[in-house]
């Protein structure tokens, strides 16, 4: 308390001067205080602590707390150099506050340096202004001929300092002990990062082996994919002084072997043909699997006999050892070839190799065909004509021919055939049969079909308004349609637009698209005739007609191909095929067109023997439409054909 006698928790003999002025000190720097003092009782040296207590900021009172030095004492001795040394902690004036346990017995330590002469009197002086300066020292003396090191620091409680003295020879001893601790464990870190870095090399090898895998190989065959070939064939080709043939290999009909078979087997064709090719392979010669059962070969090339004999081979060998047990399936394979002779592209190559497996795959009799330049210029030739379809539709490139149609009987032109000519401005005039094979393999030739169509309505709309006779005329259309359920809808809404009769439509259709779907071709023909639209069958007699089909079919009208006619004036055994086959199509109520008509006596011959109509050069070429409409005009006034038929 602030005035009163101290509180105490056991009993002790205490200066009560001094504790007042303990108390004081305590009140009035508003902290901690620590002194040193002799228990009167006890005789021995305690440490009186004191800390002011408030009420807020209003003192009310110190407590205090005795701590026997003993404690301090354990603090000061310096385990960690095994007792090798002693600490003190010391007034300014060198008193000893406490020692370690092995500390001096001298109560002053600046006394006892000097009278050990431990240090002389210039290092003695320095050492009591460093610690009175409350500056770190740092000396060393000799002690019983070993060198001791002294050093201290300054407290910040009471002034004191604190000093250690600590032999060299163990700080010397320790230094080594921990340099052979610190080389052990540099040894062992270095080990253990030597083996991470191991582990790490190995796992890195292991996953650029599982990418290269995947990147680089087929997980079928085993052998290197179309990435490592396009990669490796610069350098391949280099080896082989540019002497070379790019071959791609390709198993006809793979995917029936899939279809019947399962996949299961078509897999073990795959592997077995892998394992022939690359048994086949000179040194230096490389093979990689592109796609499905396309393999691409890049061999040695001395000439076309030998490479040609040696890839014989290689197909007998196929057909032989691939074939599946326990089936009829025969394996059968073709191979594209491109003679390389200088640096060029892969993939350029590669484009000329397939063009030659294309003609082989298309051929009946080779197996084996090189690249040919010719397909070459056919293939760029192509790809222009795709490159300008859209826009010369668009700019109405696509022009509209009309080739009449003759009755035999009345002399009189009784309707038309819709044929397109692509005027190009830079190229002229291109047939159909250069345009229209192309058109119908990339699918253009379904808005081609309708473009025509859209132009015949328009003129006989045109032909209506200005009065003129209305002529059916026909139009051909792809295959292609036949599969798309929007074609009959789409003619309708064509036609209808422009206010004209469906019966003036005639619908061409060819005999080997129809007979490839009956079915089909039997269905699209009955939604025509329930739409009001003729249906005709082009080019009959191609190979592959007969009554029966004639009779399911139904059609309105039948066109004999101009094949059908060719040379039959002297063959007698042509006309009389001709002759039944007319009576045959008359059996079944339709109209009978021979087109290709060229001359004279092929006309006598086909009004002889009752056919209806006529169309071919020996009456008229196809005509733009302004013409037509004038060569309409004016055989509606002749009395018979000019040509006499």
């Amino acid at each position: 308390p602030l005035e009163g006698d101290p509180i105490l928790a056991r009993e002790t003999q205490m200066d009560e001067k001094w504790l007042k002025e303990i108390l004081d000190q305590a009140l009035e720097q508003n902290t901690y205080v620590s002194a040193r003092h002799i228990d009167k009782k006890t005789g021995k040296s305690v440490f009186v602590q004191a800390a002011s207590l408030h009420n807020g900021k209003t003192p009310i009172g110190a407590l205090f707390a005795l701590v026997p030095t003993e404690r301090y004492q354990n603090l000061l001795t310096l385990s960690s150099v095994a007792a090798q040394g002693v600490a003190f902690v010391i007034s300014p004036t060198g008193v000893v506050e406490v020692a370690g346990r092995s500390g001096a017995k001298e109560n002053n330590l600046f006394y006892r340096l000097q009278q050990a002469q431990f240090l002389d009197s210039q290092s003695l002086a320095k050492l009591k202004a460093r610690v009175q300066a409350k500056e770190p020292a740092f000396m060393r003396y000799q002690l019983q001929g070993a060198t001791r090191l002294l050093y201290g620091v300054s407290l910040p409680i009471n002034d004191w300092y604190l000093a250690a003295v600590v032999p060299t020879d163990f700080i010397r001893a320790q230094a080594q002990h921990l340099t052979w601790v610190s080389l052990g464990l540099f040894i062992f870190i270095f080990i253990l990062f030597s083996l991470l870095v191991f582990y790490m090399f190995r796992l890195r090898a292991y996953s650029n082996k599982q990418l290269f895998q995947t990147a680089f190989v087929d997980p079928l065959t085993g052998a290197d994919n179309l990435n490592r070939m396009t990669e490796m064939f610069s350098k391949r080709l280099r080896a082989m002084d540019n002497r070379a043939a790019l071959v791609i290999f390709d198993i006809l009909k793979f995917k029936v072997i899939n279809d019947m078979l399962g996949y299961e087997r078509g897999n073990l064709v795959l592997q077995r043909a892998a394992s022939i090719l690359r048994e086949n392979l000179a040194e230096g010669e490389y093979l990689c699997r592109s796609a499905a059962d396309n393999f691409v070969l890049l061999l040695h090339l001395m000439d076309r006999r030998e490479l040609r004999g040696r890839l014989t081979r290689l197909i007998t060998s196929i057909r032989r050892n691939c074939t599946v047990s326990e089936s009829c399936i025969m394996v059968d394979s073709v191979f594209g070839i491109y003679e390389l002779s200088e640096q060029i592209p892969f993939y350029i190559a590669l484009d000329r190799a397939r063009l030659a497996l294309e003609n082989a795959k298309r051929s009946s009799t080779e197996s084996i065909q090189f690249y040919d330049e010719k397909d070459r210029r056919r293939i760029l030739t192509e790809r222009q004509l795709e490159n300008a379809m859209e826009q010369a539709l668009a700019d109405g490139s696509f022009a509209l021919m009309l080739q009449p149609k003759f009755d035999f009987q009345t002399h009189k032109m009784q309707g038309a055939e819709a044929l397109v000519r692509w005027n190009q401005s830079d190229q002229g005039l291109i047939r159909p049969d250069n345009f229209i094979p192309l058109f119908e393999r990339n699918g253009f030739i379904l808005k081609l079909d309708m473009f025509i169509l859209e132009k015949v309505v328009q003129l006989l709309a045109k032909w209506k308004q200005e009065g003129r006779q209305l002529l059916p005329v026909a139009v051909n259309f792809s295959r292609l349609h036949l599969n798309d359920s929007r074609y009959i809808p789409q003619m309708a809404r064509i036609v209808d637009a422009h206010h004209v009769a469906r019966r003036l439509i005639e619908v061409e259709l060819t005999e080997s698209v129809i007979l490839n779907n009956r079915e089909l071709a039997q269905n699209v023909i009955r939604g025509l005739h329930n739409k009001g639209f003729s249906v005709a069958m082009d080019d009959f007699g191609s190979g592959y007609s007969s009554l029966n089909v004639l009779k399911s079919l139904q059609f309105d009208t039948i066109k004999l191909d101009k094949e059908f006619l060719s040379g039959c004036e002297q063959n007698p055994t042509a006309r009389q095929v001709i002759r039944g086959a007319v009576d045959m199509i008359k059996a079944i109520g339709a109209k009978v067109v021979a087109e290709g008509v060229e001359t004279e006596e092929q006309a006598k011959f086909l009004r002889k023997i009752g056919c209806d109509l006529a169309q071919g050069y020996y009456f008229s070429r196809p005509l733009p439409a302004e013409e037509f409409e004038d060569l309409l005009q004016m055989v509606s006034r002749w009395k018979k054909s000019p040509h006499g038929a």
